[in-house]
């Protein structure tokens, strides 16, 4: 079945659900002992909880509705202190008539959302309900039927109250838990984001700043290196037949260090371009990438930096690199964000190096190879406008028809994975980029093996 089959039947089989669930609900309360009454205090918490948002104006709004169903009643409220694994009370409506301590002290963090009485008080228990989208192991308990307490609502005198009053208590209670969980929520949120932007600053000052100074490290690595071979040069002619032999071995001691200098180099340069392109202080602070775009130069400031890196990779699997002859003739330039545009290709190519496979050539050899390409496209983004399309081709069996509709999905891996290292979020992130960036992305199969491609707007200079 195609996902979009798949998604169009979840979607009627969920509208299913809920139409029955409707019509099931609307049955329960026309059947319901509750009075208008009790239905209008339920609409006037509802009301108050949306109007005022602190946890403060919560706590006494659950304290005071209770009030309404009887005068000679009163109500205290306690709720789960996080940080110390316990409760405390936070809200009552006459200070005459306390809650004593080792109630609060004793009350369970696992409850079975069910009221019980204790020392002539009625304790409701305000109960967390599990989030579908997100759960928190830690929250559950072994047994299914208990709850995480998130606060006890206790009642004095409730003696005075109907039956009809106490079972409208029960329905406030689980109306009040749920509310409470949403409002905690909503705090942790806004801890989590402001230390998230915290850790930005942080992250400018402690990490960026000092990566810093290896650049200048390589840069004296490189003037002893210099000296060496001003060094050579000065005694080899006047060295004798050992010496020169010493001088020799020297010299290519020297060599090889120059070259591990420039490979080492060059990965500094890479990989100080993604820490500072990822862990900029605006991505914190703002929730979303934000681009510094650039005029770049596509093949010489992007696509050949990153080969670079991948070349002997791809030597030592026996995989050929095809490159391009119209991207030097023609060079490809747009205004981008060289950073994120550089890991679009750096995750391009890390793929092409982990699932490229033999396959038969035009004329049946068997080959392993990748290439990557690139032509203009008209009327990109709207007609009119001008478009270019990158392409990275490797050799390799054909994704499937549904791999092929959810392979750019963030935690999507193919099927022909196998040991192979991953996350599945590669293509997610290049897809994201593109799209910031105002492109597109796809993929194609193609003779002998996959195109993976993606499209960016060359008018784009803002």
């Amino acid at each position: 079945m195609k996902v979009n089959e798949q998604s169009a039947e979840k979607f009627r089989d969920d509208l299913d659900y809920f139409s029955k669930s409707i019509r099931e609900r609307i049955e329960a309360y026309d059947a319901s002992p509750l009075s208008i009454f009790h239905d209008h205090l339920l609409k006037i918490f509802f009301d108050l909880s949306q109007r005022y948002e602190g946890l403060d104006s919560f706590y006494q709004i659950c304290v005071s509705l209770p009030l309404s169903l009887h005068a000679g009643i009163s109500s205290s409220l306690a709720v789960l202190n996080n940080r110390k694994n316990s409760f405390q009370l936070v809200c009552c409506s006459d200070p005459e008539t306390s809650v004593p301590s080792h109630l609060i002290a004793n009350i369970p963090l696992f409850v079975d959302a069910s009221s019980s009485v204790e020392e002539g008080l009625l304790l409701l228990p305000l109960v967390a309900r599990p989030l579908p989208d997100s759960v928190d192991l830690d929250l559950l308990s072994a047994d299914a039927e208990s709850l995480p307490c998130l606060g006890v609502l206790f009642i004095a005198h409730f003696e005075q109250l109907s039956d009809t009053d106490l079972l409208f208590l029960e329905k406030l209670v689980t109306r009040m838990g749920y509310n409470l969980q949403r409002r905690l929520l909503q705090l942790s949120h806004l801890d989590h984001v402001n230390f998230i932007k915290r850790l930005g600053r942080d992250i400018g000052h402690n990490v960026i700043t000092p990566n810093m100074h290896f650049k200048n490290l390589f840069r004296q690595l490189e003037k002893k290196i210099q000296l060496i071979d001003d060094e050579v040069r000065e005694t080899v002619g006047m060295a004798d037949g050992q010496s020169l032999r010493i001088i020799n071995r020297c010299n290519e001691i020297r060599s090889e260090l120059g070259s591990t200098h420039e490979e080492l180099l060059g990965h500094y340069n890479r990989t100080s371009l993604y820490l500072e392109t990822l862990l900029r202080e605006e991505h914190f602070s703002k929730g979303r990438f934000i681009l510094k775009k650039r005029l770049c130069r596509i093949e010489q400031d992007i696509i050949l930096p990153e080969l670079e890196i991948y070349r002997k990779r791809f030597i030592r699997r026996g995989i050929s690199i095809e490159q391009p002859v119209n991207m030097q003739e023609n060079p490809i330039c747009l205004y981008g964000d060289a950073g994120l545009l550089s890991q679009v290709f750096d995750n391009l190519f890390s793929n092409a190096l982990k699932y490229t496979t033999e396959t038969a050539d035009a004329d049946g050899t068997l080959r392993k190879g990748i290439a990557y390409g690139c032509r203009d496209v008209e009327n990109f983004p709207k007609k009119g406008e001008r478009g270019a399309k990158f392409t990275v081709f490797s050799r390799g069996e054909h994704l499937s028809a549904d791999e092929s509709l959810t392979v750019f999905n963030d935690g999507v891996r193919g099927e022909n994975a196998g040991h192979n290292p991953g996350s599945g979020h590669g293509l997610a992130f290049v897809r994201n980029v593109v799209e910031i960036h105002g492109g597109e992305v796809g993929y194609e199969a193609v003779p002998g093996g996959n195109n993976f491609y993606f499209i960016l707007p060359l008018a784009a200079t803002s």
